[in-house]
């Protein structure tokens, strides 16, 4: 079918109309819809800021008091806020973790001729009377309440005050202690058998053997000590010869033994040097056969080092200024310039690094 120029098919016009139609009807919808949102939206904000508004400015401020007058004034002063002090016991009545800070205020008045004005005991005062009526009457817990004192220079009736306020944010902080104390305390704690198991895979023995050189000469010895780790070694030590030698005491010739006794701490430092530092004391002596005591006496500190070349010898090296006794002789005498050696074989038993 020919189409006339400039003129419309009266089907496609009717078709493009109803979509206008529609589409303005579906703009219309959500336009009306976006509005009830929005709406809806402003009231819960309103509501939110009404609400945080009236809790944060919940206040009841009492002015007025009595010239040089305390915590003495009657109930019957409080009477007109009844009301709003009853509003504020509501309030922390239903929110236990909220706290309120009573403020007891004095001016610069002088109430006692040639006194200043005791205006600590005064603003404390009326800061009390406030708080016992909230607690007395309107049975508010005391462990909510804190109280404060203001004194000012000013005079006048609105600087003499008791006033009670709600700190919210008191109780965000009491509210967050109480989670923190409801949380289980994480404590690492050891077990007897973990303990025991500790010390078993570190503590460890050696049993040592061989020859030390003492003042008086060298002797065998045997040695025990503790270990920990393979890295410190407190050990004990004792020597004894089992041949004569002769000393001459006044003109007797007597057969001696020499003995040794010595404790010394060796530390090995360093993880792969096979050096040790010593340290320790020691005390040699040499024996009368006869009559069971030292003739010649050495006895002091010795500092030093020992190397472990093979796994189970140890050679130390050792400096021992000591002090020497003669017997017979009343003071003893020091010897500086000595040096002791040893030479010991050992074994480890445990204490691993």
């Amino acid at each position: 079918m020919r189409r006339t120029p400039g003129r419309e098919h009266p089907r496609g016009l009717a078709a493009e109309t109803a979509g206008t139609v529609e589409s303005r009807a579906g703009i219309h919808a959500a336009q009306r819809k976006k509005k009830v949102v929005n709406k809806i939206l402003l009231l819960l904000v309103g509501a939110m800021i009404v609400l945080a508004s009236s809790l944060r400015a919940q206040e009841v401020m009492i002015t007025d008091f009595p010239l040089g007058v305390g915590g003495d004034v009657g109930d019957d002063f409080f009477a007109p806020y009844h009301s709003e002090l009853s509003a504020v016991a509501d309030t922390l009545a239903k929110y236990p973790l909220a706290r309120a800070v009573i403020v007891g205020g004095a001016d610069g008045n002088r109430y006692t001729t040639d006194n200043d004005a005791k205006n600590p005991g005064l603003s404390l005062g009326r800061a009390h009377a406030l708080r016992n009526l909230l607690v007395n009457e309107f049975r508010i817990d005391s462990t909510q309440l804190l109280i404060q004192s203001v004194d000012v220079a000013d005079q006048g009736g609105r600087f003499r005050f008791a006033s009670v306020r709600i700190v919210w944010e008191l109780m965000q902080m009491d509210a967050r202690l109480d989670t923190l104390s409801s949380k289980p305390v994480q404590v690492q704690e050891s077990s007897p058998r973990d303990m025991t198991q500790y010390l078993a895979d570190h503590l460890g023995l050696r049993f040592s053997a061989g020859a030390a050189s003492t003042p008086f000469g060298g002797l065998p010895m045997v040695a025990a000590a503790v270990t920990w780790k393979k890295i410190v070694f407190v050990e004990a030590a004792f020597g004894h010869t089992f041949w004569n030698r002769s000393f001459i005491f006044e003109r007797t010739d007597l057969d001696t033994w020499r003995r040794m006794s010595a404790a010394r701490v060796t530390i090995y430092p360093w993880d792969d040097t096979p050096v040790g530092l010593v340290g320790g004391w020691m005390r040699a002596e040499e024996i009368s056969q006869t009559y069971y005591k030292y003739v010649q006496l050495s006895e002091g500190p010795f500092v030093g080092a020992e190397v472990t070349p093979w796994e189970h010898l140890g050679i130390m090296a050792a400096y021992n200024p000591a002090r020497h006794r003669i017997a017979g002789q009343e003071f003893s005498n020091a010897k500086n310039g000595q040096f002791l050696i040893s030479l010991t074989l050992h074994l480890d038993l445990g204490g691993d690094r």
